[in-house]
């Protein structure tokens, strides 16, 4: 009996001072605490946390206390000889792509033995021992969640033994406040040196002087209510809305509401408002959703690939629970490609002028200045080596650090302090070194890593700094990485680029004739596929062996009572020259615009005129604005500092040295983080590069901004868009 009244009294305490919810398990033949905590999306120590005498082991059963997460079970599989991912997502009827979100470490492989998340159980669908009802537990009810959020702090877990349920008491806060914000915790341990967001809470002086708590739930909501006029253009869907309500419960408050919904009528509404009155939907980016029956939250964020904390942002009401019926804001499914909510390519507030969080900065640069391959006493050598095709990355290392301590010296100037620390790579697929280099020194305390250079690099930096959160920005390559949460793409891919210059070409409404003309081979042939799905009424020029246009082909597809709009796509120099030379002969008799989606090296060839490209208005998406010099009236600070201290105009990896450490360290002080700092609405701009991130399903961020770059008169370049 006294046991009886510990228990009781222990999870009470746990509950109401924490507001922890839990449900009961009866323990099943075979089961173990792993398996279970695996089935609840909880970890092994905090059911030992509620069931203390589980350490001692568990019997078939046995009932034991289990906290609530996220209220789902999960069904779990014992890995046995011969499974494999593919195997297991053909097994249990899910894809391989969801069974790696639920089980993180199977992407490092699976072992025997070893217990996997095979899918979500249907609520109450389990056994009736599943389903067990327990009065201990049933006494527990949750404290409503009365504090706001209002920011973040960083904690440096200190000791191996440390856990989450000690930090969140030092900090009265629950173990699911800081998962919520540390995702990975939901699958992983904290360890010694790990680095975890501390969400801060607004204090609320209702607390302290006793008075009863006015959470704002479903419930109360349809208690309070208030008289509304239906105003012109409204709908059930769009006051329901505003509300936090389901259509049905806005019909039980006015019975016999007319389908027609007449203007000017009276009606009954919760006196809770969550949109303003005079905010209205931007109906090209946002949709009304009515919620089906056994819909669900994570079901939601998988079909829309926006985030958890999009989705609340856009809809506060949900934090009381999802109901069929209820009308939710939602991303037009044309603006869904991320995790983060794709905000529009316009630009933002300048940040300098934004700056709040005057914390020192703590950056670390990772480059390949080869110094294990110089002799720094020979100072003609080093010269003579970089100066060589072999020195190229060490030269292109040393002009984009150029830039990078200048960013640094212009945040000073706003008032910024920066610890600045540089690490030398030495090559490519460097990553025993790299692994020395950030075991020897005090990375867990960094905000933010730029580099290395290359791919294999930086996502070693990745994979090593992921269980400190740190952002890792990688600077020059175009590859993404599908693995690292914490891993930032700064420059645009290739298809982001298409995608761009494709969006220009079929948004301009100009009645005009599309002629697509590409190079022969499986890496154009891709291109060329992409292009004749969204130009579908395009012509295509017959292109002859050797990569050469025939002018009997071209005047094809030409046409002379409407503008030719001509896409072009090659890296053969001398099929540039040839289409180029024959395109400019028609300018003048049939109106002829060039465009491509990859303005490569293949262009800046001598043997092409650009003299042609420019009287054929080139249009091509680009990552920069990419001018060649800096004699325009308007010198930028950034050009003018450099100017004054290494005596010549920046090169694009010095200007983009710049861009990249600036933003980033704008971002930081602005906000708590990188991560809340990649959710800015807008896109910021620097000298040449803007950047706008978003995050992946799987993985990191990306950079999705770019520019539309046109060749105008005389040579001139302009930035389109």
């Amino acid at each position: 009996m006294k046991k009886i009244f510990v228990l009781v009294f222990a999870l009470l305490f746990v509950g109401l001072t924490y507001g922890q919810q839990y449900k009961s398990h009866k323990v099943a033949k075979g089961e173990n605490v792993f398996r279970i905590a695996k089935r609840y999306n909880t970890t092994q120590e905090e059911i030992f946390r509620a069931n203390p005498t589980a350490k001692d082991g568990i019997k078939e059963g046995e009932v034991l206390a289990i906290p609530v997460i996220d209220d789902q079970e999960y069904r779990t599989h014992v890995v046995v000889e011969g499974d494999t991912v593919y195997n297991l997502s053909r097994k249990y009827k899910i894809s391989e792509e969801l069974l790696y979100t639920l089980n993180p470490e199977a992407k490092n492989g699976i072992n025997l033995g070893q217990i996997l998340r095979v899918g979500r159980l249907e609520k109450n669908k389990g056994t009736k021992e599943q389903q067990i009802s327990d009065p201990i537990l049933d006494s527990i009810k949750p404290l409503p969640e009365i504090r706001k959020l209002v920011g973040f702090k960083t904690y440096k877990v200190k000791k191996r033994k440390e856990t989450l349920y000690s930090i969140a008491k030092s900090y009265n806060i629950t173990v699911e406040d800081i998962k919520k914000h540390n995702k990975r915790l939901y699958s992983e341990h904290i360890k010694k040196r790990d680095k975890i967001r501390i969400p801060i809470f607004e204090e609320d002086s209702s607390l302290d002087q006793g008075k009863v708590s006015t959470a704002d739930t479903l419930g109360n909501r349809l208690l309070s209510t208030t008289r509304y006029i239906i105003k012109p253009k409204e709908t059930k869907f769009s006051i329901a809305r505003r509300h936090g309500i389901t259509i049905a419960q806005l019909e039980q408050l006015n019975p016999g509401l007319d389908s027609d919904f007449q203007i000017g009528r009276e009606i009954i509404v919760p006196t809770t408002i969550f949109v303003p009155l005079e905010e209205k939907i931007d109906t090209n980016v946002f949709e009304l959703y009515e919620v089906p029956e056994n819909e669900t939250i994570y079901s939601i964020l998988k079909r829309t690939n926006i985030s958890s904390d999009s989705l609340f942002s856009m809809n506060p009401y949900l934090k009381d629970g999802l109901k069929s019926g209820m009308v939710i804001t939602l991303p037009k499914r044309s603006t869904r490609d991320s995790l983060a909510i794709n905000f529009a390519e316009r630009k933002a507030d300048n940040l300098e002028n934004m700056l709040s969080n005057f914390k020192t900065k703590r950056i670390a640069v990772m480059l390949p200045f080869g110094l294990d391959t110089l002799n720094l006493e020979a100072r003609n050598e080093i010269e003579d080596f970089i100066k060589s095709r072999k020195g190229q990355g060490i030269r292109v290392a040393l002009d984009f650090y150029k830039g990078v301590r200048i960013a640094v010296d212009s945040a000073k100037t706003k008032g910024l302090s920066v610890e600045l620390s540089v690490y030398d790579t030495q090559k490519n697929n460097n990553v025993n070194h790299i692994k020395r280099v950030i075991n020897d020194n005090n990375f867990d305390e960094l905000d933010a890593v730029v580099g290395p250079l290359y791919q294999a690099n930086v996502e070693a930096v990745a994979a090593e700094l992921k269980k400190y959160d740190t952002p890792v920005f990688s600077p020059i390559s175009k590859k993404e990485s599908k693995l690292y949460s914490n891993f930032f793409q700064t420059r645009p891919t290739d298809i982001m680029l298409q995608d761009k210059l494709m969006a220009y070409v079929e948004n301009d409404p100009t009645d005009k004739n599309i002629i697509i003309i590409t190079q022969q081979g499986k890496k154009h042939e891709k291109v060329k596929e992409r292009l004749i799905a969204k130009f579908p009424d395009a012509k295509v020029a017959k292109i002859e062996k050797g990569n050469y246009l025939y002018e009997v082909n071209l005047n094809k597809v030409l046409v002379k009572n409407k503008l030719n709009w001509v896409i072009f796509e090659s890296d053969d120099v001398a099929m540039i020259s040839n289409v180029s030379t024959l395109l400019n002969a028609k300018v003048e008799s049939h109106k002829v615009t060039l465009f491509t989606t990859d303005k490569n090296d293949a262009f800046e060839d001598d043997s092409i005129k650009n003299e042609y490209l420019s009287k054929l208005h080139l249009h091509y998406p680009s990552i920069d604005k990419e001018y060649d010099n800096y004699t325009n009236k308007k010198v930028t600070p950034f050009v003018a500092r450099y100017k004054k201290q290494y005596g010549t105009i920046p090169n694009k990896y010095s200007v983009r040295g710049f861009d990249i450490t600036y933003d980033i360290l704008m971002r930081l002080g602005t906000a708590d983080d990188l991560y809340h700092a990649a959710s800015f609405e807008g896109t910021t701009e620097y000298v040449e590069n803007k950047f706008n991130y978003a995050k992946k399903l799987l993985g990191g961020y990306y950079n999705k901004a770019s520019y539309i770059i046109k060749f105008d008169d005389d040579l001139k370049l302009t930035v389109i868009e």
